[in-house]
């Protein structure tokens, strides 16, 4: 290890004062310069402490799938009540084979398709948090561990699911060019989504709207982080 101000090479965090600066160099610096280093030292350490609180890919991964089977799970349900299923149920062993039934079919299923996704993932939104992510005890706040606003909120659901709104709206306007820009957002930001095995622990969207994810147990107040 070595010190940012005498450059000497130390063998462990004792011989130093702060987590850069060694105990000799320490010493010899005034008092208000130990102040400000002392204050920079605590800042970095706060910063680490909430790095190491942020949850990592796994459990984030655990709360997508928790969500997916969910979502079609209410999807299924949605399918028979529309009566989609009793139209289609005769004709499902010919989809692969048939491109124009295919077609067909995504098209009845879009509308369904859209409202589950923007109903269920708009959680986010309003609670900071999916039935996945409460399953497991994660929630989303602002990268300094306080309660996210809303405005974050939604700002990360639209940049979340930007592909989604793309495809909404080449359905809506019947554009063919969007599904391929919706193709390549998505695809964006799936790999987007492998950040989070980074030290931040933030995916794409993360970054973009100044969130993370933590437990809930450790999200905190303004005043308690001021304080």
């Amino acid at each position: 290890m070595r010190c940012e101000k005498c450059g000497n090479d130390f063998p462990s965090q004792y011989f130093f004062a702060t987590p850069s600066i060694c105990k000799d160099c320490y010493q010899k610096l005034t008092e208000d310069e130990k102040r400000t280093v002392d204050s920079i030292s605590s800042t970095k350490l706060q910063e680490m402490n909430e790095l190491e609180l942020r949850v990592g890919f796994g459990r984030r991964l655990g709360a997508y799938l928790l969500d997916m089977l969910i979502f079609y799970i209410i999807f299924g349900i949605a399918f028979v009540v529309t009566g989609l299923y009793d139209s289609y149920k005769d004709s499902f062993v010919h989809l692969i084979s048939n491109p124009q039934l295919m077609a067909e079919f995504q098209t009845a299923i879009m509308p369904i398709t859209f409202i589950i996704t923007f109903l269920y993932y708009s959680l986010e939104v309003f609670i900071a948090t999916t039935p996945g992510k409460m399953i497991l005890g994660i929630q989303i706040a602002h990268k300094d561990r306080t309660y996210a606003t809303t405005f974050a909120l939604l700002q990360r659901f639209l940049y979340k699911h930007s592909a989604t709104i793309i495809s909404l709206a080449a359905f809506l306007l019947t554009i063919k060019w969007l599904d391929l820009v919706s193709g390549f957002v998505s695809f964006a930001f799936i790999i987007g989504c492998f950040f989070v095995l980074g030290q931040k622990r933030l995916a794409f969207h993360d970054m973009l709207s100044k969130t993370a994810v933590f437990y809930k147990s450790s999200i905190i107040e303004i005043d308690d982080k001021i304080n």
